[in-house]
């Protein structure tokens, strides 16, 4: 089993492509990565299911990275339903090519220390939704 944590990278028309495009023209190509571009013509239902197909082919056990363009865009909010069914996906939104890079030369960390290297390195331009939708949850119960 791999310990590079899976990746899954969703957009809003081809950046996600894009992205990963770059970045395996500058460190090689990569594993365990799908990528998720939502078209205009793209059916909401079967992107939730491409989604959750992503995460279930990828997920090895040790938690699945999901990075997305913007917040609250329709990848995101896909991707919030899993952080909040699943116990072990993490959701980054403000994803760009220098944080892409740094993540992927850290695969091999666990997920909490990727947490880390995101909030240590780029602390203002990507945002932790899943780390927010978890201590929204967790009020809600405390009502």
């Amino acid at each position: 089993m791999s310990t590079e944590i899976p990746i899954i990278l969703a957009s809003h028309g081809p950046f996600a492509q894009g992205l990963m495009e770059c970045a395996e023209m500058l460190i090689g190509q990569q594993e365990n990565i799908a990528v998720i571009s939502i078209q205009k013509e793209s059916n909401i239902n079967e992107v939730r299911e491409q989604m959750f197909t992503a995460y279930r082919n990828l997920n090895q056990g040790n938690g699945v990275l999901i990075l997305v363009d913007l917040l609250g865009g329709s990848p995101c909010n896909l991707a919030s339903e899993l952080v909040l069914t699943q116990n072990d996906v993490s959701l980054y939104c403000g994803i760009n090519i220098p944080t892409l890079l740094e993540i992927l030369s850290n695969r091999d960390l666990p997920i909490s220390e990727i947490h880390q290297v995101i909030n240590d390195v780029f602390p203002d331009s990507c945002f932790n939704v899943g780390g927010q939708l978890k201590v929204t949850e967790q009020s809600d119960y405390e009502l």
